[in-house]
């Protein structure tokens, strides 16, 4: 499975895989596709030739086979693997080499969406760009069907992080957890924010004080 090697923490879940569209994959696939078909629609002709037409035609099935193993391995280990915490980028470029990085939310500064060309506006395909480090770091993945569900995945994902870091202040609950109170609970929650406000007015004019 592709998560198993990514050493995910206990309270970390996988939100979503996001993967490039199977259309980058075509033109390989149709490669490949093509040199068995050849191999085969050869096959009288080649095999007519002995030994020599039988390595032809071993080579152009070995080629076919190792060009969509190829094409389905880059494809399937290409992927933006989103968690609660963070976004892992991995990059398949061979069947043995892979690059992998990541982006924790509290350190994404920027998320955005490149739709460019003909092809990929007509398919709905885009770049998703993830900024961080002080924009020393920048992630991405192209041809993502449908980029802007996982843009909006990521945003709010990235909400939830904050929220969760930020500290509470005099019982004050979490930014999500204040669209659920009731009117009773939001009018104490004010009156406990005056309180907290005029307390820390307070301190400052006493410490600013000669």
């Amino acid at each position: 499975m592709l998560t198993k090697h990514l050493n995910l923490r206990d309270d970390e879940r996988v939100a979503a895989i996001v993967r490039r569209s199977l259309l980058v994959s075509a033109g390989p696939l149709l490669a490949a596709a093509a040199s068995i078909f050849l191999a085969f629609f050869l096959i009288v002709p080649l095999f007519a030739r002995g030994n020599f037409g039988m390595g032809i035609f071993t080579f152009l099935i070995a080629l076919g086979v190792l060009t969509a193993l190829r094409a389905v391995r880059l494809w399937y280990g290409t992927a933006f693997v989103v968690t609660s915490a963070r976004v892992i980028d991995l990059d398949q470029r061979g069947f043995f080499h892979r690059q992998l990085s990541e982006a924790r939310f509290e350190k994404i500064e920027d998320i955005s969406v490149v739709i460019h060309g003909i092809f990929a506006t007509l398919f709905h395909l885009g770049t998703i760009r993830v900024l961080a480090n002080g924009g020393q770091a920048l992630i991405e993945i192209r041809a993502v069907p449908r980029p802007e569900i996982i843009q909006e995945l990521l945003g709010r994902l990235q909400e939830e992080t904050q929220a969760k870091r930020a500290p509470a202040v005099a019982g004050i609950p979490a930014v999500p957890e204040i669209a659920q109170l009731s009117e009773v609970q939001l009018a104490d929650l004010r009156g406990r924010m005056d309180v907290e406000i005029r307390l820390r007015h307070d301190r400052r004019t006493k410490d600013s004080a000669p």
